[in-house]
């Protein structure tokens, strides 16, 4: 079994760093700029998706260099951990406050959890590479 070989240390280390760097700008970015109006938001809020797909690919690098024998897998593994993690806090926190969940909050989970397993995917390719290079020869 795949899952019987799935290194949850390595996973949970990407996952942490993924969910580190996308969570903790988001937190700061919305205790100071919460109060925008809607369609007068201020730029800062790219600062929290830019750090989000950063963290991914970093999150999926530090899995796949712990576990260079299957780091695909363990990249992907571990964006698909931070990314339910961190919804799951959003669904909770919307549904404490009455917000509720809709189709369009849904289908972004759903682009979001693509664009940032993909990107976890290369931060793995990276490290695969990395790690398959040999050092440099000495003259």
């Amino acid at each position: 079994m795949a899952v019987k070989r799935m290194d949850w240390r390595a996973v949970a280390d990407g996952a942490v760093i993924a969910a580190a760097l996308t969570l903790l700008p988001a937190i700061a970015v919305r205790l100071v700029k919460d109060t925008d109006l809607l369609g007068d938001e201020s730029n800062l809020w790219f600062i929290p998706v830019l750090t989000m797909l950063a963290g991914c690919a970093m999150g999926g690098y530090r899995a796949a260099s712990r576990r260079p024998e299957a780091p695909l897998k363990h990249a992907a593994a571990a964006i698909a951990v931070a990314m339910a993690t961190l919804f799951a806090v959003v669904v909770v926190r919307r549904l404490a406050t009455g917000d509720g969940l809709g189709v369009p909050l849904v289908l972004t989970m759903v682009l979001i959890v693509q664009i940032t397993i993909s990107l976890g995917i290369i931060g793995g390719y990276v490290a695969m590479r990395r790690a398959g290079q040999a050092p440099p020869a000495d003259p």
